[in-house]
């Protein structure tokens, strides 16, 4: 490894930590309330979209869309308040919740309601679902360190 490459690897080490330092901590119910609101906010033109397109069935399938992604997520930050600072493990436990109710629950709901048929299928839940999902993702992430910087609330 020559001297440039190690200085640029500590150079993108060190700016990503003073990035993750500027996350004020916030507490679960702040956490929530926050990708509520952030849901809601990217649901208006995703629905408006999908209502020019498919008609009022994609309102519904958008609307049962970004509620599990919703759940799912919600689920994920209640995970991480609960097992993100248990020792040794806990960010294993808080990637394993992480991936089960942020990732496989969004994925499986839009599966099942896709193969199932029926005016949410046409509508493109599916597709739907994954545009939420991407969304919560990230936001989900961002809420995690935030949740993850606060002070453990007692039992």
């Amino acid at each position: 490894m020559n001297d440039s490459t190690a200085s640029n690897d500590l150079t993108v080490s060190t700016v990503q930590a003073k990035w993750v330092e500027k996350l004020p901590p916030l507490r679960l119910a702040s956490c929530c309330s926050l990708l509520s609101a952030a849901i809601a906010l990217v649901f208006i033109p995703v629905a408006a979209v999908a209502y020019t397109r498919q008609g009022q069935p994609a309102v519904v399938a958008a609307i049962v869309a970004a509620g599990v992604c919703w759940f799912g997520s919600t689920l994920a930050l209640i995970g991480t308040n609960r097992f993100g600072r248990s020792g040794i493990n806990g960010p294993l436990y808080t990637m394993a919740i992480g991936m089960v109710f942020n990732g496989a629950l969004p994925f499986a709901v839009g599966l099942v309601l896709n193969r199932s048929g029926g005016p949410l299928a046409e509508a493109g839940v599916f597709g739907l679902v994954m545009t939420f999902f991407l969304f919560a993702l990230a936001v989900e992430t961002m809420l995690s360190l935030c949740l993850l910087k606060a002070p453990r609330e007692p039992r």
